[in-house]
């Protein structure tokens, strides 16, 4: 199958260059357990230098933007900048051409850059979320997104950044059970009951549109993902837990901002509910592009954008309800996977009212 994926680069965010003689194309974005903490998505490109000794792209250096995109999808799949630029000389060489040399450019997204800026002990206020957000925005210069507004922030305790602000935001998810988002260019923050159906879900059977088919799934016991205790330490008004059974607990152990017991406490129960009972089922899907009928294997949206998304997985019958934490995509001219990293939806412990599926009594939880 030829290869299907373009990318781009520039110095100013407005002219774009394509990327010439592109071979492989690597990443991953969100997490792979519900446990994982978020980290910086990440893009490896791989292409052909033949020319690049003779006469090298000057402007593929630490910093420049780069983008990828998918021939016939209308929106881009990841957006980021170079981290490290590897070039490997083969031979010959004759003319100025070395026709087995190859260039890789090692990506990142924008949570990376929070990952490298210290804090310095910057003070954030105690304030509503949406609020101590815009703060960080104003400290750091780095623009990100949110779903958080006046209407749905709870209050969070004064902090200080004493380590990186990707660690503050780390943090800041666990206070609130927020996703964070990385890929699009920008830091993407997203309240706990945030709930988006794609468009396309999976099947073993269907292949259509709507419909991609698998040819990998993975059941467990998703012990990595299961407490019988939480311990919440907040950095202002002590540590409170949550507990069921008794001793010996499997402990999860988070820090929070809370600005009360009362509050971490529901913070508390609040990830008790989403570790606890042990569960088995689906953690791990892998679909070939080469397989798909009609190919939209980003479901609708771009990489960056679809933890958090729920879609349905149907398995020799029986339907699946899955939230995607995470995907990878390795593609090259010969073949191009994707794998999601799933967790069914049963543990996300809050009532949609009047949605068929997350508003079941008795079968879901409540949240505060």
């Amino acid at each position: 199958m030829p290869f299907n994926y373009t990318a781009e680069y520039s110095t100013d965010g407005t002219t774009w260059t394509a990327l010439t003689n592109v071979q492989t194309v690597n990443g991953f974005c969100g997490r792979q357990k519900l446990v994982d903490t978020f980290e910086p998505s990440r893009m490896t490109i791989g292409l052909r230098y033949p020319t690049g000794y003779a006469s090298p792209i000057t402007a593929l250096v630490t910093g420049t933007q780069i983008r990828v995109k998918r021939v016939g999808a209308t929106y881009t799949l990841w957006f980021g900048r170079i981290r490290n630029v590897v070039v490997s000389y083969g031979i010959p060489y004759a003319g100025g051409v070395g026709n087995a040399d190859l260039l890789t450019l090692e990506c990142e997204g924008a949570l990376a850059e929070f990952g490298r800026l210290q804090g310095n002990d910057q003070v954030i206020d105690q304030d509503l979320v949406t609020y101590q957000l815009s703060d960080i925005s104003t400290y750091t210069g780095i623009v990100f997104g949110t779903t958080f507004s006046v209407s749905n922030s709870p209050t969070l305790a004064t902090s200080t950044v004493s380590g990186s602000y990707a660690e503050w935001f780390n943090t800041l998810a666990n206070s609130v059970g927020a996703t964070i988002k990385d890929g699009s260019g920008q830091v993407g923050v997203y309240t706990k009951d945030f709930i988006g159906t794609l468009p396309v879900e999976f099947s073993d059977t269907l292949n259509n549109a709507t419909h991609q088919v698998y040819d990998g799934i993975q059941f467990d016991a998703q012990a990595a993902d299961y407490y019988t205790q939480v311990e919440v330490n907040t950095n202002s008004v002590g540590t409170v837990t949550a507990e069921v059974g008794s001793a010996p607990y499997r402990t999860l152990r988070i820090n929070t901002f809370n600005v009360s017991t009362l509050q971490a406490q529901d913070v508390a129960d609040y990830w008790l509910g989403i570790y606890n009972p042990p569960t088995f089922g689906i953690n791990e899907i892998t679909c070939l592009a080469e397989a798909q009928n009609v190919m939209d294997l980003e479901l609708g949206y771009g990489w960056w954008d679809l933890p958090g998304y729920n879609t349905n997985v149907t398995f020799r019958g029986t339907t699946y309800y899955m939230t995607i934490l995470g995907v990878s995509i390795d593609a090259t001219p010969d073949s191009a996977r994707y794998t999601y990293y799933v967790a069914d939806t049963s543990l996300y412990p809050y009532e949609v009212l009047d949605d068929p599926i997350y508003g079941q009594f008795d079968n879901r939880k409540l949240s505060w």
